[in-house]
């Protein structure tokens, strides 16, 4: 089994090691004020707060769904929090990127362009591509493609329903979007057309992304401070982090089910385990033998929006379009 990732996460309160690291930096290599900008750390602090009460949010919603009442009011709730979850993500990748702009004084940077990733590539900041190393295939091929849709082509996220079990109900969304003969259907480039993602792998999936993020951030931080010939100070400032949202999430992501969906019992599936000492451990494997999805016949559910206009509609694993396990 190849492993992608290994992260144990030690601080009390889950969070990654770069939290930290960001109330360490000497104050004269900082030039939030000049933007202006807060001060890194509490960027980083806002921006996972936030995380942590969207994810809070959709895990919410998904169990209100499973105990199956008002399906139809529930799953738009729960279409509703996905969106602005995947928003926040998106935003989060610019926090990320707004805290290395606090390591660069903009008055040396003349073409400053749209936005923090511009603004690293015209200040020549090298050490982005460390942290963008870190992030870009989920991006890429995940998060930019979702965000894409929803602003610029009204994708809409609809949900799917697997009744496997009394006890085992697994809930999932794909993005609903228009081909050139007008049938609403799942998005061809996340989907393939035919198939849907489950919550249970998907918040785990982006919940990675965040640690991972934290990953490239840090390293990039560490090698701008060895640049600079510069060490961590010794006592952080500020106050002690001590943010009961984000353990309470981490703690609940940790403890969810497996409940996946077909196609996806082979791809890579991200670990949360709590640990006996308190700490988190994380573990992104290429293929998760703990995964499976049963073989007997099971009744799956889809449950769209109409918009008055649209007459054709193509659902996931439905009339032999299904996907290969």
């Amino acid at each position: 089994m190849k492993q992608h990732l290994r992260l144990d996460i030690t601080h009390p309160a889950l969070f990654p090691e770069v939290a930290e690291l960001l109330r360490r930096l000497p104050l004269d290599i900082l030039y939030h004020q000049k933007y202006p900008f807060r001060h890194p750390a509490a960027i980083y602090q806002l921006s996972l707060s936030q995380i942590a009460m969207d994810i809070i949010r959709v895990l919410r919603s998904r169990a209100a769904l499973r105990s199956g009442t008002g399906a139809g009011d529930v799953s738009e709730q729960l279409a509703q929090s996905q969106r602005i979850l995947i928003y926040s993500l998106r935003e989060h990748l610019d926090d990320c990127q707004m805290i290395l702009m606090c390591l660069v004084d903009p008055a040396m940077v003349t073409a400053k362009g749209n936005g923090p990733d511009e603004f690293l590539k015209a200040a020549g900041l090298t050490e982005r591509k460390q942290f963008w190393d870190t992030v870009h295939v989920y991006a890429d091929t995940y998060l930019m493609p979702i965000v894409n849709a929803l602003k610029h082509s009204q994708g809409r996220f609809r949900t799917v329903r697997f009744d496997c079990s009394a006890s085992d109900i697994r809930l999932g969304f794909y993005l609903e979007e228009v081909d050139t003969k007008g049938v609403a259907q799942p998005a061809g480039n996340l989907h393939n057309g035919n198939s849907a993602s489950s919550y249970d792998r998907d918040i785990r999936r982006n919940l990675g992304a965040v640690f991972r993020a934290a990953e490239g951030l840090r390293m990039a931080i560490e090698a701008i401070l060895k640049r600079l010939d510069r060490s961590p100070l010794a006592t952080p400032e500020g106050a002690e982090i001590t943010a009961r949202v984000w353990t309470e999430m981490c703690k609940q992501v940790a403890t969810i089910g497996l409940g996946i969906f077909p196609q996806e019992v082979k791809k890579p599936f991200v670990r949360f385990t709590l640990m006996e000492t308190g700490g988190l451990k994380i573990r992104v494997l290429d293929k998760d033998p703990q995964l499976s999805f049963p073989k007997d016949p099971v009744r799956c559910t889809t449950i769209t929006s109409g918009d008055g206009m649209t007459t054709s509609y193509r659902m996931p694993y439905a009339f032999g379009n299904q996907p290969k396990i």
